[in-house]
């Protein structure tokens, strides 16, 4: 059997994704913290207020999905939605001031974690394995 018959990228990818629930999830042990939520506060750390439409196009989630995941983090009082000041059709997400703390947490040990892994790594590795990731998912979509 040659390695074309063998799935190599996508169970690599499923379990690198999965050692990264593992790191936040022991990182933030007793918050209740899923992983889609903690990308979601990285990301609106950097990037808040930002459209929920913003959210959806970096990570792909159904909005029904986003919704939802917006929905705990808000009861969790970690981000408020608000109307879009030049659009009446757009929703405005930004951190709460606990939000913000989190967000900043979270996006702190993400770094952590990229940075061991490109200590590891160069970047000839690093620029053919993002061209791998975009092609599977220019495939997928």
């Amino acid at each position: 059997m040659n390695t074309h018959d063998t799935p190599l990228i996508v169970p690599a990818i499923e379990r690198a994704t999965h050692a990264v629930a593992l790191a936040i999830e022991r990182a933030f042990h007793g918050i209740g913290l899923t992983q889609a939520d903690a990308h979601v506060l990285a990301y609106l750390a950097h990037h808040a207020p930002c459209s929920i439409n913003d959210l959806h196009h970096s990570f792909g989630h159904k909005r029904s999905t986003l919704t939802s995941l917006l929905d705990r983090l808000e009861a969790r009082g970690w981000v408020a939605r608000a109307p879009h000041p030049t659009s009446r059709r757009m929703v405005l997400v930004q951190l709460t001031a606990a939000g913000q703390q989190i967000a900043d947490q979270i996006s702190a040990t993400l770094r952590a974690i990229e940075a061991r892994v490109l200590a590891r790594t160069n970047a000839d590795d690093i620029a053919s394995f993002l061209r791998v990731l975009h092609a599977l998912e220019e495939e997928l979509t």
